[in-house]
């Protein structure tokens, strides 16, 4: 038991891909999108007010009028996905957790949007021109190693239209900067993430 703790102690190496679909696992799916839905915990998705400000500041920069055709990479929940719609864009959203595809799919339906959701990595993905606009919010880039940063670009240029506009929520290198590395141990006897 303690060689098997020992072993997550150990530093994994860098950009090192699991063999898990993480994204899958029954628990952790569930505990990640009552992440994502909780409007007071940034740990998953932005807060409420975060995403309708970032919706608005894409509306201005990129008008659905001037770019209808928008790809929402990584879409989770739909939390992005149905503000888009709701603003004027045709979106396709994509996300490799199927429980998160699942929920915006039935919010999808609920709220009578017209979103095409997939169940597929972006990394797999293969577009010819089709998009206006992608989106790629919360980070997702800076997960990924060197090789997949290069194939998602690539993807993410065949998807695009000529003049197409590609936007990235990414951290600064402030972030970066003032990040402290700990190790954190704790108990959640009825459940969490």
């Amino acid at each position: 038991m303690l060689n098997k703790l020992c072993m997550y102690l150990e530093r994994p190496e860098l950009y090192k891909e699991s063999k898990v679909n993480f994204w899958d696992d029954e628990y952790i799916s569930k505990q990640l999108l009552k992440a994502h839905l909780d409007v007071d915990f940034e740990g998953a998705s932005r807060s409420l007010d975060f995403i309708n400000d970032s919706v608005d500041w894409i509306v201005k920069v990129a008008s659905p009028d001037k770019y209808p055709n928008l790809i929402d990479l990584g879409c989770g929940p739909g939390l992005y996905a149905e503000r888009f719609a709701q603003k004027g864009y045709k979106v396709t959203g994509i996300d490799f957790s199927k429980r998160s595809i699942n929920y915006a799919q039935s919010r999808n339906e609920e709220k009578n949007l017209n979103v095409t959701y997939l169940f597929q990595s972006y990394l797999n993905m293969n577009y010819s021109e089709e998009f206006d606009i992608a989106t790629l919010i919360y980070c997702d880039y800076g997960a990924l190693s060197t090789k997949s940063r290069r194939l998602l670009m690539e993807n993410i240029y065949k998807s695009l239209k000529p003049g197409g506009k590609l936007i990235l929520d990414v951290f600064t290198v402030n972030k970066y900067n003032d990040f402290k590395e700990v190790k954190t141990w704790e108990i959640n006897e009825k459940g969490g993430f």
